[in-house]
């Protein structure tokens, strides 16, 4: 009767515990989730119901249209051009921008003499704003600047970096890669520093070389990290804006345009606030489909996903 009586009592104080540390751990989500719903849903739900109204800014009126604007967009010209330019920087940035990533983050892995130097010089685009890195870069590819001072002094003549076409677009991907590369990086070192040092060294005596290390003992230790490294890139390359804005805005003509650049435009510069909000809207769509795609798609390529 007594020992039961103990038992019972313990079992309540570990009930108690947990309840207080639930407690406390809403209690750290409660602002993200108050600012999320204030700022995130009510502006979904908001964004929503303008893309079905034609909204007069200057009159301050709203009619409801149903589904017009959604229709304009697959009757938009426009869109041939700037619907293919944001998928061409959603996979060149998430795939490319993966890649080099996990190989920047293997080579500053190495205990060499001064790695922390090159480590700091990776990271530091992170640091400045995006507008800031897009000026910098603004200097250096816009008709005579210094990359085509640079290819004069050799006696080449530069190509138009800025006239749009496929040039462009890898320009804007150069630039965007180089401004976010550093954060991926230090969240692969971070992985690939947690690799227990007992799998490789079983994988040494097992007679694996330095390849077959990499493939079948690091990779999948820090799949993990890779898979949120890629879905990062995925949702921000949807979102390139800054670098199209202040570098053609979108010229000539929407050659370099994306979906972001085109929510503005035609929200902001065009007052077609229901057209933009359409606009947004599928930007969200797809952001959405495509990361739930990725998510079921980590039992396959994430280490013990399924166990």
């Amino acid at each position: 009767m007594t020992a039961s009586t103990g038992a019972s009592s313990v079992r309540g104080r570990a009930s108690g515990r947990e309840k207080g540390r639930n407690l406390f751990g809403y209690t750290l989500l409660a602002p993200q989730m108050i600012g999320f719903t204030a700022v995130g849903v009510v502006a979904i739900v908001w964004v929503i119901w303008l893309s079905v109204h034609d909204v007069n800014v200057l009159a301050g009126t709203q009619e409801f249209i149903g589904l017009e604007n959604y229709s304009r967009i697959l009757t938009d010209p426009s869109m041939i051009t700037v619907l293919p330019n944001t998928f061409f920087f959603v996979c060149v940035l998430s795939i490319a921008g993966t890649i080099i990533a996990l190989l920047l983050a293997l080579l500053l892995d190495q205990a060499l003499r001064g790695i922390n130097i090159f480590r700091s010089i990776i990271f530091i685009p992170a640091l400045v704003t995006m507008v800031a890195w897009a000026l910098v870069w603004s200097f250096i590819v816009q008709p005579d600047g210094l990359l085509d001072a640079l290819l004069g002094a050799v006696g080449i003549d530069g190509p138009p970096w800025l006239r749009g076409g496929w040039l462009t677009l890898v320009v804007f991907a150069l630039i965007q890669l180089t401004k976010n590369v550093g954060i991926n990086v230090m969240i692969l070192l971070g992985a690939l520093q947690a690799v227990p040092h007992e799998l490789v060294e079983a994988g040494r005596i097992d007679g694996a070389g330095p390849p077959r290390i990499l493939r079948s003992v690091v990779i999948p230790q820090i799949s993990p990290a890779i898979l949120m490294v890629f879905m990062l890139t995925v949702v921000g390359s949807f979102k390139v804006f800054e670098v199209v804005m202040l570098l053609t805005e979108g010229g000539p003509g929407v050659q370099s345009s994306v979906l972001a650049f085109e929510v503005y435009k035609q929200g902001f510069l065009l007052n077609d606030i229901g057209y933009a909000s359409a606009l947004a809207v599928l930007l969200f769509v797809l952001i959405l489909l495509l990361t739930a795609a990725i998510w079921q798609a980590r039992k396959r390529v994430v280490f013990h996903e399924n166990d």
